[in-house]
């Protein structure tokens, strides 16, 4: 109906407008960090912009929810303040017909955000800190979508995902002679650093010589050392920089060791619920737009509104899957407690309205 496309338009472009307002402050802000690191090497300007921007996806997906509140009050206050919304209800339009309506552009924002706290932000977070580590590290010779390349000596190594507690995944190691000619290829299906010797499994190696290649195949070996260790601990992804499939398979690889998953579950379940959040984060901007007047202040009161709620939800959410995890809850149960509250907060303040 033309109602939803009204006011799909009005929350997208309140929406929008809200993203600018943060990208725009939050490159500000990093790109300042970053003005010390500046002629550290190969790190130069282009450098640090490239940086501050493949970094922007992993702070605005953070903040999501906040920013669709905002732009919901924004967009809906508008609308509020043309007396659209009163034109609405005189013709016939109930507060439920409006609602749905903002539950459908809500329903595709959650989606979009989804998607890109699955695909864009692990792929830009890992982008961004080895584009960095290729300019200020001499040991990294190339890094990227192809994974990262590093050095020791005559080896070299092909790293495709660095995880976290120094687990690397997808490992190429290439040996050469005094001639710089290949004698052995070795591929390692993960890596992990611990005790102060490198654990490696499911490991296949292929010697190269006059005569030919011998292929061995061997399930676990140690290595007292393979490549140093500060190196991979500025790429290492932390949990909420992966995707939910990488997350909800390395607390299955941690649980099979008998480690400990929760970080890793709760940061799962809280990609799960972040969708969610955004959909219940705009719904508020209902109640609180139909029961203000016309002289409870204008569309800067809203936008004050909108950033005082969204930040106290951003802090809310932290602070409450920061304690469950000290406090042992379940992470499902963690993630989502700040969700039911805001959720039966939005339902009890929409049944007021009149």
């Amino acid at each position: 109906m033309i109602i939803d496309r009204y006011i799909a338009r009005s929350i997208l472009r309140g929406t929008l407008g809200a993203l600018f307002v943060f990208a725009a402050l939050f490159i500000f802000i990093d790109f300042v960090r970053q003005l010390e690191h500046i002629g550290t090497k190969d790190f130069g300007l282009m450098e640090a912009i490239v940086f501050v921007l493949l970094g922007l996806p992993k702070k605005l997906y953070e903040l999501a929810p906040s920013i669709i509140l905002l732009g919901g009050l924004i967009s809906m206050g508008a609308m509020a303040n043309n007396s659209e919304l009163v034109v609405m209800r005189s013709s016939g339009i109930t507060v439920a017909r409006i609602i749905r309506s903002v539950l459908q552009t809500g329903f595709l924002l959650a989606v979009f955000v989804g998607l890109v706290g699955e695909f864009i932000v692990p792929h830009a977070t890992s982008m961004s800190k080895s584009m960095r580590a290729v300019a200020m590290d001499d040991q990294v010779l190339v890094g990227g979508e192809h994974g990262l390349w590093a050095r020791d000596g005559n080896r070299y190594f092909n790293v495709k995902t660095v995880m976290p507690d120094m687990q690397l995944q997808n490992l190429s190691i290439y040996e050469l002679d005094t001639n710089r000619k290949l004698k052995r290829a070795s591929h390692v299906q993960t890596a992990s650093f611990k005790d102060d010797h490198w654990l490696l499994k499911n490991v296949t190696h292929s010697e190269i010589s006059e005569t030919g290649v011998k292929t061995e195949e061997r399930a676990v070996e140690e290595w007292p050392s393979l490549i140093k260790t500060d190196l991979f601990e500025v790429l290492e992804l932390e949990p909420q920089d992966m995707s939910a499939i990488s997350l909800m398979q390395y607390s299955t690889y941690l649980e099979e060791n008998e480690l400990d998953a929760a970080a890793y579950q709760l940061a799962f379940w809280v990609k799960v619920f972040t969708p969610l959040a955004c959909l219940v984060m705009l719904l508020i901007a209902i109640p609180l737009v139909f029961t203000a007047t016309q002289r409870s202040g204008g569309t800067g009161q809203r936008v004050i509104i909108g950033l005082l709620l969204g930040i106290l939800f951003f802090v809310f959410n932290r602070a409450i899957n920061h304690l469950g995890v000290v406090y042992g809850v379940m992470p499902a149960l963690s993630a989502s407690i700040p969700l039911v509250f805001v959720a039966s907060l939005t339902i009890f303040l929409i049944r007021r309205i009149r």
